[in-house]
């Protein structure tokens, strides 16, 4: 997304322009009216929407057509994501695009006090929207993820998502025949439960830093993940991760290799901004944890059609 684009949603989304017109204001006086803002700056603000497509002008243009202020605009599909709730599967990457917006903002903040905003300050939606961005992940990038670890161990039967997040890994797993369990915080958990309620998916609330699920598990799998924790929680996944595993089976990891991704270290940034101990980490340090840990086999290589590099190692069997 341009950087104009989200600066200009989050702008209509902080000053209510954005709720207005997806709600009960149809023209940009209405909009002006409703949320305090300027009437110019309500028709420049819904007029570059339309022209991104998350508005459509329907009618009300002035006979003469010089008041472009009693236009009515109607949101498009493109904007559902702003209403739609109910169903993770209309949010879209938008909404949490403009929470991730909020925290940047408040960057320089973070920077002096360590602390980024509490999910409730940048958004009453966040987990929502967090989950709705997940969940449209490239199927591309899911079915070359998901083959890189089957590779690692192709006899497994069971597998454990490890902040599987809306299940788009899960559900490829099922596919292909796997028996999976996945595991995420328990605010996660309760819209899967939703999102996932027809498939064979078990659904079960911890942190995975803390206690995996019982039983063996051939394959613990956990993507995108990594960035969003500390050294010290990375150290503490894969050590729950082994404990998880049956003997002879593997972790298998996708995410932004430091020195292997071209915006690894951009994207650490964007971590800061974001967390509260997460960032990138290079291919010796994802190595050194997963040796430390008891795994062997351990490799650290690009897929192709994935954006990110896979990070595995085997548990030695008995």
């Amino acid at each position: 997304m341009d950087y104009r684009e989200a600066l200009l949603l989050w702008a209509a989304r902080e000053t209510g322009v954005l709720e207005a017109v997806t709600t009960d204001a149809e023209t940009p006086a209405e909009v002006a009216d409703e949320t305090g803002v300027t009437e110019r700056a309500a028709r420049i603000v819904l007029e570059a929407m339309a022209e991104l497509g998350y508005l459509e002008a329907v009618g009300g243009r002035a006979a003469d057509g010089d008041d472009r202020t009693d236009i009515r605009y109607e949101i498009t599909n493109r904007a559902l994501g702003f209403v739609a709730k109910a169903d993770v599967r209309s949010v879209g990457p938008v909404p949490h695009a403009l929470d991730c917006v909020d925290r940047w903002i408040r960057l320089p903040e973070t920077m002096k006090s360590g602390e980024p905003p509490a999910p409730e300050a940048t958004s009453e939606d966040w987990t929502t929207n967090f989950v709705g961005a997940m969940a449209t992940v490239d199927d591309a990038a899911v079915r070359a993820s998901v083959t890189a670890a089957v590779h690692r161990n192709p006899d497994a039967e069971r597998v454990l998502d490890a902040g599987g997040g809306p299940g788009v890994f899960s559900k490829e797993f099922v596919r292909r025949g796997f028996d999976v369990t996945l595991v995420d915080r328990p605010d996660v958990i309760d819209i899967d439960r939703q999102f996932l309620e027809h498939e064979p998916i078990e659904l079960v609330e911890g942190d995975i830093t803390d206690e995996l699920p019982e039983g063996r598990f051939g394959l613990v799998f956990c993507s995108r993940v990594a960035h969003a924790l500390s050294p010290d929680a990375n150290r503490q996944f894969l050590a729950e991760a082994f404990d998880a595993l049956e003997p002879g089976g593997s972790v298998v990891l996708t995410d932004k290799v430091r020195d292997r991704a071209d915006d690894a270290a951009l994207f650490g940034a964007h971590m800061l901004a974001q967390t509260d101990a997460g960032d990138t980490y290079t291919e010796d340090e994802f190595s050194g944890w997963l040796r430390n840990a008891g795994f062997v086999d351990v490799e650290v290589r690009d897929v192709p059609g994935l954006d990110q590099q896979i990070i595995a190692g085997r548990r030695p069997g008995d």
